[in-house]
């Protein structure tokens, strides 16, 4: 929608606006959780003030049960079992708790490092007090958010949950089911896992007791489409039995490609056994059922097992798992989807592996790798955690790191169970280890990648928690966001044997990149240089740039629509071939690293790979030209910003302000999004800076006296602060931004026009 901006009220510049609190990790319970605008934004009334830098690495903190409307357990033992995070100052978690006669629904949502958690609210035919759990969260967007699972209702029969954030508020929905599902006591219908795609677009899977096949369990597939939920059963391969005991796991769709799920069914004869069968999602929609394929010389008749625990899409499709061989080991099992079939291979293992392996998580990213993670034996019937890297028909594998307190005899037992990565090399690992003085408990371990180099830092757990032979936790669940920002969640225990929820948060390592009109890229902090256009001879000067997820590349882009794609950054399209009415002007990138928007001085906007076009001001009559864009976290949405302030916003973008029509020192030379996408910044040429929205206003260059003018504005990856670029090289960091380095001092080719932080 294009906004009239200039009937917007603004801030007054540099002047006293609302400043978002700055701060450690606090968590707190509440009986209930009515999140507004502002509360998810997380803004505070304040005044500008320069934070500390954040710390890099990570931090461990426990999150307690809620105390009502039912009560608790004497042991609440509050349990993550899944998290999700859209940006750094957003994540939503769920999972469950004891009360006094059964497990109860739990629900979180982190705003800005504080944690605030509920009893999740039940469809209305639901006992009370409701035995019910949640097993899976998926968030499209800040404050956009599904979770599912199951309660009961009379009878004691058990139903599918679909729990719905927005607008502040949850909602539960008793989940559909196809219409042949049987009525009457006991299962009827089960949620496992979800993900989705936007904030109205969402699929479901687990299973249900039909009417058919002597009541057998099919699997489920519950999909929202403009916010509609619809079921229908799955597909089953055709070796299926009469009487099905069929289950859905797992799924994962991709903003371009398909949908793919796993499952598992029930063979024919007798004793019957069950075997694992994969979907896929076809472009028009329709679900097709292939049992899973198997390597060679798998186990047959009754010792036949195998199984697919998680699934990823991204560029390409993979499901993980384990089979039976009939040597009777078990191994790790590798599924790729290529042109509509699935192809297996057995994963690879360690040099020091002894014997079985198994893989329970994998992550897919846009440039084409999967990191699949698990566990094998090895050569003295220890546990080690397993991590193997898929990209094409290359696969590596490699024991995980542990901290140093693991224990290195038959009684250890690492083990990696979820995983969650930005790009190929940069990723997230959470699971469980044995420490060298526990034999019998297991403790949370946590992996990370940086540049494709593993390691597991010794994690200080939250206070209270029990230590040595007494420590006793477990990461179930781990979600990055594009700035590198990082959660993985489960539960802990007290020196008591209390259970608590447990989350860990990952602060990535600050820094950013320069480019100046000749391509030449000048890289500071944890921004690497990947290669840079500065010794080319370019048909048309670079006016900016824009990074991959994770910040392992970037592109470059110049006034007549070329691109340069440089680390991992992946070309999918450019527009130097295409008459432009106006020069580009800038870029931005979907947070999925799938594509790019380009910006043109008159408005116009050209979309490439998973960037979706939602409008532009290309026909409009502007009274300045445009000069920059922005992108909202989830990739559905951006702004643009003209010369004299003025906002236009599209898609989920929503509009918070602007200077159109207002009088202005200095022209208006970039913005950037605060890290919620709940409001923005501009930055004018003099170092101005009007701040709206949830964007806190941390101090300025206007009125100060500067070499050369300001040329862009960068934001920090949780939104604390910001940094500004002049044209010679020269930053300003404002907010929780560290200094790193400049160009400010070099004698340069070409003068800086644009910057951007990892």
């Amino acid at each position: 929608m294009v906004r009239d901006t200039a009937t917007k009220s603004a801030r007054p510049r540099d002047g006293a606006v609302l400043q978002r609190a700055r701060g450690g990790l606090v968590l707190a319970a509440s009986t209930g959780l009515t999140l507004g605008v502002l509360a998810i934004g997380g803004i505070l009334a304040g005044s500008p003030a320069t934070a500390a830098v954040p710390t890099p690495g990570w931090t461990a903190a426990a999150t307690t049960a809620p105390t009502g409307p039912d009560t608790p357990g004497p042991n609440p033992n509050a349990t993550w079992s899944s998290v999700s995070c859209v940006t750094a100052v957003f994540c939503a978690g769920a999972g469950y708790y004891s009360g006094t006669s059964s497990d109860l629904p739990l629900l979180g949502v982190e705003i800005d490092g504080t944690w605030t958690t509920q009893e999740a609210p039940v469809p209305s035919n639901a006992v009370s007090p409701p035995p019910s759990r949640l097993s899976s969260i998926s968030c499209a967007a800040v404050g956009a958010c599904v979770a599912v699972g199951f309660y009961e209702a009379p009878g004691g029969r058990q139903h599918g949950v679909i729990e719905t954030l927005s607008g502040g508020d949850w909602t539960p929905l008793d989940a559909p089911v196809p219409t042949d599902a049987a009525t009457g006591g006991g299962f009827g219908s089960l949620l496992q896992t979800v993900d989705c795609t936007t904030a109205r677009a969402c699929v479901a899977v687990g299973g249900y007791r039909g009417t058919s096949g002597s009541g057998g369990q099919f699997g489920l597939l519950d999909t929202e489409t403009n916010g509609v939920w619809s079921a229908q059963a799955a597909p089953q391969p055709s070796a299926a039995a009469t009487s099905q005991q069929v289950s859905l796991s797992d799924v994962s769709c991709s903003t371009l490609g398909p949908c793919a799920a796993t499952g598992q069914y029930r063979l024919g004869g007798f004793p019957p056994h069950t075997t694992t069968f994969l979907l896929e999602q076809s472009a028009s929609g329709v679900w097709s059922a292939e049992d899973t394929p198997l390597p060679p010389d798998p186990a047959t008749g009754t010792a036949a097992f195998n199984e697919i625990n998680a699934v990823s899409c991204a560029a390409s499709c993979e499901a993980v798992g384990q089979v039976g061989l009939a040597s009777n080991a078990f191994v790790g099992l590798l599924e790729q989807l290529a042109n509509g079939s699935w192809t297996p291979s057995v994963a690879p293992v360690p040099s020091n592996a002894g014997g079985n392996a198994g893989l329970n998580g994998v992550s897919c990213t846009f440039d084409g790798y999967c990191n699949a993670v698990g566990s094998y034996n090895d050569q003295s019937g220890g546990g080690q955690p397993l991590i193997d890297t898929v990209h094409g028909v290359s696969v590596t594998s490699s024991e995980a790191p542990q901290p140093a307190d693991a224990a290195t005899d038959a009684n250890s037992s690492g083990n990696l169970t979820a995983v969650s990565c930005l790009s190929g090399q940069e990723c997230a690992a959470a699971g469980t280890y044995r420490n060298s003085t526990n034999s019998g408990l297991d403790v949370a371990l946590t992996d990370s990648s940086a540049g494709g180099v593993w390691s597991a830092p010794t994690i200080v757990p939250p206070s209270g928690a029990g230590t040595g032979a007494s420590a006793s936790s477990i990461l179930s669940s781990v979600s990055c966001t594009s700035r590198g920002a990082c959660e993985a969640a489960g539960n802990y225990a007290d020196a008591s044997a209390n259970g608590f929820g447990l989350v860990e948060s990952f602060t990535p390592p600050e820094g950013y990149w320069s480019v100046a009109s000749d391509g030449g890229i000048f890289n500071y902090g944890s921004a690497g240089f990947y290669g840079s256009t500065g010794s080319q001879r370019l048909n048309a000067p670079m006016v900016g740039m824009a990074a991959t997820p994770g910040g392992g590349g970037y592109w470059e882009v110049a006034a007549n629509g070329g691109i340069f794609n440089e680390g991992n950054a992946l070309f999918v399209g450019s527009a130097d071939s295409v008459h432009l009415n106006a020069p580009i002007v800038g870029m931005a990138a979907t947070p999925d690293g799938g594509g790019y928007w380009l910006v043109a001085a008159d408005g116009g906007i050209f979309n490439y790979g998973s960037a979706g076009f939602y409008g532009s001001a290309g026909s409009v009559r502007l009274n300045q030209p445009i000069v920059g864009m922005a992108a909202t976290p989830d990739g559905g949405g951006y702004w643009l910003v003209a010369a004299d302030g003025g906002v236009f916003s599209y898609g989920d973008a929503s509009f918070y302000g602007s200077r159109g029509g207002q009088p202005l020192n200095a022209p208006i030379v970039g913005m950037a999004a605060s890290a919620s996408g709940l409001g923005y910044w501009l930055v004018a040429s003099d170092g101005g800076i009007f701040s709206y929205g949830d964007a806190p206003f941390d101090g300025s260059r206007g009125g100060q006296p500067l070499n050369k003018p300001i040329v862009a504005i960068m934001s920090s990856f949780d939104g604390g602060g910001y940094w500004l670029v002049a044209s010679d090289g020269g930053i300003f960091g404002y907010g929780d931004t560290g200094f790193y380095g400049s160009a400010g001092s070099l004698t340069l080719q070409a003068p800086v026009v644009s910057g951007i932080a990892p």
